[in-house]
């Protein structure tokens, strides 16, 4: 059981105010933070050590909230008390939860780590007793991003930001321990807000950061952090430099491997590989023209530094621009604000204009991101003379907003043939939903720091906002099980990646330039070194099944998830680590609950506004209480309550409707009707036509275009129908709007509709599955060639 417990001891003479106490020293549970990174070719291998001790005088529960990279495959977890070491197992959400729960009521030392976003964590270790010492240690592998200079980035978050909440408080009890309460669009929110620290007070955590580089390098940097480094024969080492650094800002290491310039590779282990394909360089191509939307986040999370840097990311883009290009500007915050004229042609006067209005952008209020996103789709899709130009969205933003599913769930109903794009500026980024988004909407991700190296982090980004170099790819040889399903396009110096299953020793890709011309590389299997390729093929396909159980809520899907979560041990949303020590340390299993509080961000600025005063972050270790004194920060961001009163261990599992929430829908999702599916059938019937036509030279630019229209609008109709055809969307997004342009401009030639033909009989050959048409007479258009 639970004993209530007041979490802090307050010496007499000291005052308190709310939210924070004003002594130099209170005892806090973290000790310390130390990570070791290993690269080898184009994989990191991070282990992560937690040190937690118990300055009470009773047993305690300590719960630390923290930051992993964004899409990282958590593989590993363990608890070690001396020199015992307690390997952690994974288990179903729920189960782990009862496990961890029963053990701490039976006064035995356990752990359980939970995952709440693609890049928030939750640790908890239980009934460590005073003057204990328990260290918890997990393991995780990412791929690094290469580009074809042969520059690499390696980034260790190191504190959760606040996010945005909005919605109504939910009457029930909290689903976590933070200082938000859990609400109507973030039913989780309890889980994402820790505490935080007022500025000066010491928490006394120690950090370790460690970074072993195999192979050459050069060009060594740490954008954040002063850093030392030593050579071996086979790698180099980076450590930080200072001792005392605090956890409120992400290490970031970038440097360029030695040698030639990047080039694709295979790497395999264990029967999985990783594929990195890197486009050859290419002199003069145009591409078609862009309708570019900027979304510049001016919530309160972009104070300082952030709000002038993305000003100046978002100037910088516009330059990227050329004179057949449009573009049109949106600043938001819980409103939308536009630059007026709507879409102005990128020349010198317009993009003059537009540099003066982003100049007057400036910090306030919330960040309401769907209804920015909702307002720049309708943008795109209420601007004239769209015909052969690709719609392309840039979101520019920390990233910091809790209702991150309604955002995805918005693009994956109303994209149409839009590309998205996301540029991370913070110290902290939100990289994980940044990353999703841009998968979502068939871009790419990039992020900086406030102020540092900003011009050359854009250069590729002004790149990549245009038309793919290389499209359709496809990998021939003994593969299986693609992660992702469909394999992103080739952008100018930026590889595209896939995991698989891989047979064979080698494999061969094709794919189309935007002339038409053909792809090809061959690739030879290399071994791996680091044996992490599985896992993170693992979670490359948990991601796909992830978007597909958030626009269907397929039972199916979700105990697929949770299937290849504990074959592959890759930690997910719907399941947990538990790690429980046999010894009986605590008879009885009374404890406190110590929530440990964490740093703002460097740089950011927290506006107090609460009436009476106070600081709006904590400087104490946190209990979730009774009642509640929310205070307000960074205009609609609810900040931290003081609460020294005391709380039940929260160990009763989230309901499972909170918990299919979390990455789901609201409800089930609605089945095409009858007539949803003959409108599509009809239209993509029509489409099907109009290329052929167009082909054999019976039909024109204007009517191919129409037939697309129309087919995206029958497809909007239905959801269910939408997302079930990911080949005939990205068909009718990217190489329709080539093709349109193509047959306008008269440089259609035979080969550019034979690439064409495969992808949309692709593309067809789904959507006759997706709309039960698989049983159709031998002699209709599902049957004919295209």
């Amino acid at each position: 059981m639970t004993l209530a417990i007041p979490m802090v001891d307050i010496p007499s003479g000291l005052t308190r105010v709310l939210g924070s106490l004003k002594a130099k020293e209170q005892p806090l549970p973290l000790e310390s933070v130390q990570l070791r990174a290993r690269v080898v070719d184009r994989v990191a291998e991070v282990t992560v050590e937690q040190k937690f001790g118990n300055p009470f005088r009773e047993a305690i529960e300590a719960v630390y909230v923290f930051p992993l990279a964004g899409g990282s495959a958590v593989s590993r977890f363990e608890m070690q008390i001396g020199k015992r070491v307690v390997r952690g197992r994974i288990e179903e959400r729920a189960e782990a939860r009862r496990q961890y729960a029963q053990a701490l009521d039976q006064g035995k030392r356990a752990a359980l780590l939970e995952q709440e976003r693609d890049d928030v964590f939750t640790v908890q270790v239980g009934n460590v007793t005073p003057g204990d010492a328990v260290v918890v240690r997990l393991t995780y592998s990412e791929r690094l991003p290469f580009f074809e200079d042969g520059r690499t980035e390696l980034r260790l978050p190191l504190v959760v930001a606040p996010r945005y909440v909005g919605g109504e408080e939910l009457p029930r009890e909290q689903a976590g321990h933070g200082v938000v309460p859990d609400t109507t669009t973030v039913p989780d929110a309890s889980r994402i807000t820790p505490p935080r620290l007022v500025p000066g007070f010491d928490a006394k955590v120690s950090l370790g950061v460690e970074v072993e580089l195999f192979g050459g390098f050069s060009d060594l940097a740490c954008s954040q952090h002063a850093v030392s480094t030593s050579s071996g024969p086979e790698s180099a080492r980076v450590m930080l430099s200072r001792e005392r650094e605090p956890l409120d800002r992400d290490f970031v290491l970038r440097w360029r491997i030695a040698g030639e310039e990047v080039k694709s590779q295979l790497l395999a282990h264990g029967g999985f590989a990783l594929l990195s394909v890197v486009p050859p360089a290419r002199q003069g191509f145009l591409g078609v023209a862009r309708d570019v939307v900027f979304v510049l986040d001016r919530s309160g999370s972009m104070q300082g530094p952030k709000m002038a840097s993305a000003g100046r990311a978002c100037a910088s883009l516009l330059r990227t621009l050329g004179p057949r290009d449009r573009f049109s500007l949106q600043a938001f915050d819980e409103v939308v604000e536009w630059m007026p004229g709507g879409f102005q042609q990128a020349d010198e006067g317009a993009i003059e204009r537009g540099e003066k209005w982003l100049r007057s952008v400036e910090a306030r209020g919330g960040t309401e991101l769907d209804l920015a996103m909702r307002e720049a789709l309708q943008q795109l899709r209420s601007r004239g003379e769209s015909a052969g130009r690709a719609p392309v969205v840039v979101l520019l933003t920390d990233g910091q907003v809790g209702d991150e599913s309604s955002v995805l769930k918005r693009l994956q109903a109303e994209l149409g043939d839009a590309r998205v794009f996301t540029v991370g500026i913070d110290t902290a980024v939100n990289d994980g939903f940044l990353r999703r988004l841009a998968a979502l909407g068939g871009g790419t991700s990039t992020f900086v720091e406030p102020g540092a190296r900003l011009e050359e982090a854009l250069q590729s980004v002004g790149r990549e906002i245009g038309t793919p170099l290389v499209t359709d790819l496809h990998i021939d040889g003994e593969v299986t099980g693609l992660a992702p399903a469909r394999i992103p396009d080739l952008f100018a110096g930026r590889a595209a990646v896939a995991f698989f299953r891989l047979g064979g020793p080698r494999v061969k890709i094709t794919g189309r330039f935007a002339d038409g011309s053909q792809f090809e590389q061959e690739l030879e299997a290399r071994e791996a070194p680091l044996a992490a390729i599985d896992h993170l093929w693992a979670r490359a396909r948990i991601v796909d099944l992830e978007d597909e159980f958030r626009a269907s809520r397929s039972e199916a899907v979700k105990k697929e998830i949770v299937a290849l979560s504990i074959r592959h041990t890759v930690l997910t949303r719907f399941t947990a680590f538990v790690v429980v020590d046999d010894e009986v340390v605590n008879q009885g299993g009374t404890r406190r609950t110590v929530v440990q509080p964490v740093e703002m961000p460097a740089d950011w600025e927290m506006t107090q506004v609460m009436a009476g005063g106070g600081p709006a972050v904590l400087s104490a270790p946190f209990a979730r209480g009774p009642q509640r004194a929310p205070l307000k920060a960074m205009g609609r961001m609810p900040a931290a309550t003081a609460q020294a009163g005391a709380g039940k261990a929260a160990m009763a599992s989230v309901p499972r409707q909170l918990m299919e929430k979390l990455i789901g829908k609201h409800s089930l999702e609605k089945p095409a009707t009858v007539a949803e599916r003959e409108r599509v059938r009809l239209a993509l019937e029509a489409f099907l036509g109009a290329f052929v036509a167009a082909r054999g030279g019976r039909g024109g630019a204007e009517q191919l275009e129409q037939a697309r229209i129309d087919l995206l609008r029958a497809l909007g109709e239905s959801l269910a129908i939408a997302t079930a055809v990911p080949l005939l969307q990205a068909f009718l997004r990217g190489a329709a709007v080539e093709l349109v342009a193509a047959v306008a401009a008269g440089a259609a030639d035979a080969a550019l509709y034979a690439r064409h033909a495969r992808l949309l009989e692709a593309g067809r050959d789904q959507a006759r599955v997706a709309l039960g048409e698989a049983g159709a007479p031998a002699g209709s258009f599902w049957e004919a060639s295209i």
